[in-house]
């Protein structure tokens, strides 16, 4: 039951287009419109964010509607960076910002003042909740997440063993939350310790360091959660090139081909696959209707993902 539930959740997410109730028979104010997205670093993961809105602009401009943007994210995932990269952004007069939180206490005040003096601020995969951000777009549920992945990789270590953690950005709210969630599932098991956690930044390089070194203090290590899409690729290839697949399992939130293709070698356990580029289609569209001074079809748009294992991995591998 469990694989036919999986299989039917893929193939909900491979037919369902990528839709936004904003699209659909809206009447816009203008003509023309320019916005302004600021992800969180220079990452692969984000250039399907980046598809999602040349999409959207394309069937905009069907219709007559004229959408430039500006996309613009910090190096590395640094909110010094990304504040000044927002307030630059700002004092080009866009008709909305959307930014991908790097550290939502450092940036709340700053979004809340620009919201007060006038900016249309927005928010798409890592969101500041507690700020006056007028929409959200992404994948909720990172506790549950990192639960979920935590239970996983507990099953298949027989509910023993030493693990570890890939814990991505320490200032990003959703790498936090899996981290906890991977952590309440393993502390439910007496014989299952968490002898090393560490920081990769986003890097996939900082997260295969990082996993060669623990191959060689931890000769016992049983698994690894990765929070991000950077750290299960660096993890699994410190695993191959070591010698240890099988050996040591991993699970993780990466999503692109590279983890596709561990997770059919049975390097990966467990993945996440999200709808990526609708968090940049839907934003387009929300944020035309914010810039117009009218509500967004939704504040929070959740979009669904689904965990991908060996059972629907095939469906997920480019042919």
């Amino acid at each position: 039951m469990k694989r036919i539930l999986l299989v039917l959740l893929a193939l909900m997410l491979l037919l369902t287009p990528m839709l936004s109730a904003a699209a659909e028979a809206v009447t816009y104010d203008k003509t023309e419109y320019h916005l302004v997205f600021i992800p969180k670093l220079v990452h692969e993961w984000y250039e399907d964010v980046k598809a999602g809105i040349d999409t959207a602009v394309a069937e905009l401009a069907q219709q007559g509607i004229t959408v430039t943007y500006s996309w613009d994210p910090p190096t590395d995932a640094v909110v010094t960076d990304q504040i000044a990269k927002i307030e630059g952004a700002v004092a080009t007069n866009p008709d909305a910002v959307s930014i991908a939180v790097i550290d939502a206490s450092a940036t709340n005040n700053v979004i809340n003042e620009l919201v007060a003096s006038g900016v249309k601020m927005c928010t798409f995969d890592c969101d500041a909740p507690d700020s006056n951000r007028y929409y959200y777009c992404g994948h909720a549920g990172n506790y549950e997440d990192g639960f979920y992945m935590g239970e996983t990789l507990a099953k298949a270590c027989d509910y023993t063993g030493e693990v570890a953690i890939l814990a991505g950005t320490l200032s990003a709210g959703n790498h936090q939350d899996r981290v906890k969630g991977f952590k309440a599932a393993i502390e439910q098991y007496a014989d299952m310790t968490i002898v090393a956690e560490q920081a990769d930044n986003d890097s996939v390089e900082t997260a295969l360091d990082v996993m060669e070194g623990w191959i060689s203090a931890y000769p016992d290590l049983k698994g690894v959660i990765g929070v991000n899409a950077a750290s299960p690729i660096g993890a699994s290839r410190a695993v191959t090139d070591a010698g240890k697949v099988g050996k040591i399992l991993i699970v993780g939130m990466a999503e692109n081909q590279e983890a596709m293709e561990y997770v059919k070698s049975g390097t990966i356990l467990c993945t996440l696959k999200q709808q990526v580029p609708t968090y940049g289609y839907n934003s387009v569209f929300n944020m035309l209707l914010i810039a117009d001074g009218k509500e967004p079809t939704v504040k929070v748009d959740e979009i669904p993902a689904i965990y991908v294992t060996s059972e629907n991995v095939d469906q997920f591998l480019t042919k």
